[in-house]
């Protein structure tokens, strides 16, 4: 499997998601947190943590933009 390249501002679609509420110990710092299976519009998939999902409804379809990448994996923003 090829590493996808993201550059912030690139548009997706969310194939599926979750909310995770009880977060291993790397993530207890941004529980709770959503993370998305989404679909760049190159066609890649991949997985990413979503922002701003409390404040706007995070479904399946909802479009999201890449804004940055850290050390637990990309992070996507809702709208």
């Amino acid at each position: 499997m090829a590493a996808v390249q993201l550059s912030p501002g690139i548009a997706g679609t969310v194939v599926s998601y979750t909310v995770i509420y009880v977060p291993t110990p790397e993530f207890a710092d941004v529980a709770p947190y959503a993370l998305a299976v989404i679909e760049t519009s190159d066609g890649e998939r991949l997985l990413g943590r979503v922002e701003g999902w409390q404040e706007r409804p995070l479904a399946v379809g909802a479009r999201v933009t890449f804004e940055r990448a850290d050390e637990r994996g990309p992070v996507f923003r809702l709208g």
